[in-house]
């Protein structure tokens, strides 16, 4: 009993130093914890977190924003605050799924103490909004992510620029309990001059900006930095930086669902609302409603790291929409920073019960590891679409379901019956034999 309990408080301070890691270091100690800002938006909108191990918490609207602490804006949430003394408005600007192309979820940002700029902060995942406030001039930004530093400055009030940070691993790169130096997350940002004009300054080398139709996006990322990159010409704002754009008809069931987490969460702490919003969207009625609420509290509590509950939905039988959201949340999170995926592999054996196996196996299908031009990968998935564990079953069952074409997938659910799955799994070995690859139906 001691030694679980001795266990468990190693993991436990493991995914401490992750949720202080999330957004890359924290600032040094000796960096001063000054106000550097104040909340714009309704309590719920910005999460706050000041000290590793310490629970997220809100702020209400006008509270101070200090320097050092890790700022947090849930999936598909948004949260606005502005610098002291007002020079630069900052919205963080978490997406979903179904709400724009943008490929990140939460957005999360640490500001910094600065007498050369009106902004100085690190950005270290999701989409972010810089909007000049300043009553004239121009507004001077130092922009920092892991692997490199950019000087923006918005020319007039009222100028703006949206950022949005990704960060994945790349397709067939396996996990590794001793990985490379190079064998990291890729990173990549992207600038979009959305209002007026813009300069970016990375190693010395200054790039103007100007807002649709003009040469309004700039590159940067992990391998290549901003090497050969130059601004592009853009006709119209791209959808993933138009905060103005009309919500689509599935983004409006996120938003419903982001409401009633507004609402609880104004008494009770960010993880709790996320938990008893999960629950609600298990008894919800009507099925689009109760995806939107699952596939928002899943995403939402990956952001605030509690692996833990996103493992176990993904291990039950009884969520199958859930299960999905997990997958997704779970490539995200061992996305975001180097080391999450070996965290989670040793939480799998230590918490959950997974042998060594089957918790790389894991691993390696939320990876990608696997090449979708090789038999092999085909007659492996297939396998484990018997295998015991449920959350391997789903995972295979994941990655075939977009590796296969369309028009031949066969149906198949993880959590069905023993019988169910070999007769499924017997029909996919007929559809692609050993030795072969998936080929479309052909037209009569």
């Amino acid at each position: 009993m001691i030694r679980t309990m001795i266990a468990w408080a190693i993991l436990l301070a493991a995914f401490s130093s992750a949720q202080a890691a999330e957004l890359g270091s924290r600032p040094a100690s000796w960096e001063p914890r000054v106000v550097a800002a104040k909340c714009l938006s309704p309590v719920g909108n910005l999460l706050v977190n000041s000290q590793p191990g310490q629970p997220w918490r809100t702020l209400d609207s006008r509270a101070d924003i200090h320097t050092r602490d890790l700022l947090l804006s849930l999936p598909g949430m948004q949260a606005r605050l502005e610098t002291s003394p007002r020079a630069v408005e900052l919205t963080l600007w978490g997406n979903l799924p179904k709400m724009s192309d943008f490929a990140g979820l939460q957005s999360a940002v640490i500001l910094h103490d600065s007498k050369s700029f009106d902004l100085d902060f690190t950005l270290r995942r999701g989409r972010v909004l810089l909007t000049s406030r300043k009553e004239s001039g121009p507004a001077r930004v130092w922009l920092r992510v892991d692997g490199a530093a950019f000087q923006l400055t918005l020319g007039e009030p009222g100028d703006t620029i949206c950022l949005g940070l990704y960060s994945a691993w790349p397709r067939g790169v396996p996990f590794s309990l001793s990985p490379k130096p190079e064998e990291v997350p890729a990173r990549t940002l992207n600038f979009l001059a959305v209002k007026g004009q813009v300069d970016v300054k990375v190693s010395g080398t200054q790039y103007a900006l100007s807002a649709p139709p003009g040469p309004a996006a700039f590159h940067w990322d992990s391998i290549n930095g901003s090497e050969g990159a130059v601004p592009q010409q853009r006709r119209q704002l791209e959808v993933w930086a138009d905060l103005g754009r009309e919500p689509s008809a599935s983004a409006k069931l996120y938003l419903g669902a982001i409401t009633k987490y507004q609402a609880a969460v104004k008494d009770k702490e960010p993880r709790t609302a996320l938990f008893d919003l999960l629950d609600a969207g298990a008894k919800e009625g009507d099925r689009e409603a109760a995806r939107a609420m699952t596939d928002f509290a899943i995403f939402g509590l990956a952001a605030v790291n509690d692996i833990d509950r996103v493992m176990q939905v993904l291990d039950d039988p009884h969520h199958g929409v859930g299960r999905k959201a997990a997958v997704i949340a779970l490539r995200h999170w061992i996305g975001d920073e180097v080391g999450r995926d070996r965290l989670l592999y040793q939480h799998l054996i230590d918490r959950l019960g997974y042998s060594k196996a089957q918790a790389a196996t894991i691993l390696q299908l939320l990876h990608s590891a696997l090449a979708a031009d090789e038999p092999d990968t085909y007659e492996l998935l297939i396998a484990y679409l018997r295998h015991e564990k449920l959350a391997i079953r789903e995972l295979a069952w994941w990655h075939l379901s977009r590796m296969v074409p369309e028009d031949i997938l066969i149906p198949y659910d993880a959590a069905s019956s023993p019988a169910e799955r070999s007769r499924a799994s017997a029909a996919w070995k007929e559809l692609i034999p050993s030795g072969s690859l998936p080929a479309r139906k052909s037209k009569k």
